[in-house]
């Protein structure tokens, strides 16, 4: 069975398949095959990818249900946080991809959770994915055990009562104790791979931080993101002035520092979707974070 929705644009002049990889927490790419494949309407039309999403329009569509076949659990160890029969809360590695995909159809974090609810016998329903960490990116992620929890967890994500907390280690030292940036996210005019700040079109971001620690040429910051864009912490750091240490997309010294960007997931409270008590859930700073904050200590 398709998974239908239906929803209201509320923004104008942003791509709908960037719009609705957003709204529905899934690939860019997949969004697009469902484009291609007729599975999306406007005003009962099929549009094209690169068609701009206007406030108020009705978007409608259908996401067909991956044959189980195509999933396969694999026994990929995995730390979890907390759990319950609606959800759990991973701790993800890094260099763990999140979501399937043509190029990563092994190994990744929706293949380890199957196993897992194997394991723990929680029925045929697949995992839903609330919301997205870049492969690189560590910490902490929650996952739905079934299709109600998934909605009721996004329309928190939507509504921005989740409280999401990062720490990350960015170059240069930074002067002020805290700062604030925000500004509309689009997609890089050179380089589709990168996102920027742009004058024109793109999806309003905020994120402000705080200094934790400054050491020999870098400083370790907690971020406070209130949105949720592709890229929008390694973006606003690198628009700051100061990239997140290995990150090749935007920052300046990476193969040299670190094989992936430090940047970590470290805290998110949100309402838990059956019983509405506030939870609070922290995953460890990563190892190879703390090791690089020490070595680089004054």
């Amino acid at each position: 069975m398709d998974d239908k929705f239906r929803l209201r644009a509320d923004i104008d002049y942003v791509r709908i398949d960037v719009y609705l990889a957003d709204k529905l927490s899934l690939p860019r790419s997949q969004v697009k095959r469902l484009i291609d494949e007729g599975h999306i309407r406007v005003e009962e039309r099929v549009p094209k990818s690169s068609f701009k999403v206007r406030k108020d329009i009705e978007i409608e569509g259908e996401v067909p249900r991956v044959e189980p076949t195509l999933l396969k659990p694999e026994d990929i160890p995995i730390r979890v946080l907390y759990e319950d029969a609606f959800l759990l809360v991973i701790d993800k590695p890094k260099d763990m991809v999140v979501h399937p995909s043509s190029g990563h159809r092994k190994g990744t974090l929706v293949n380890a959770v199957l196993s897992h609810l194997m394991e723990v016998s929680c029925g045929d329903e697949r995992p839903g994915i609330v919301h997205r960490l870049d492969k690189g990116t560590t910490g902490v992620i929650i996952v739905a055990k079934d299709r109600k929890t998934q909605e009721a967890l996004s329309r928190q994500f939507h509504e921005r009562s989740v409280e999401k907390v990062y720490r990350a280690v960015v170059e240069g030292v930074v002067r002020s104790d805290e700062g604030v940036v925000e500004g509309m996210i689009g997609r890089h005019p050179k380089d589709r791979k990168r996102m920027d700040l742009v004058a024109k079109g793109g999806r309003y971001s905020f994120s402000r931080f705080k200094v934790l620690q400054r050491m020999r040429g870098f400083t370790y910051v907690e971020v406070y993101p209130k949105t949720g864009r592709t890229h929008q912490i390694r973006v606003h750091m690198s628009h700051a002035g100061h990239p997140i240490v290995g990150d090749e997309l935007y920052g300046k010294r990476t193969r040299t520092l670190a094989d992936r960007p430090l940047l970590h997931a470290y805290r998110i409270v949100f309402d838990h979707p059956e019983t509405g008590i506030r939870l609070r859930v922290e995953a460890a700073v990563a190892d190879d974070m703390e090791t690089f904050v020490r070595e680089h200590a004054l």
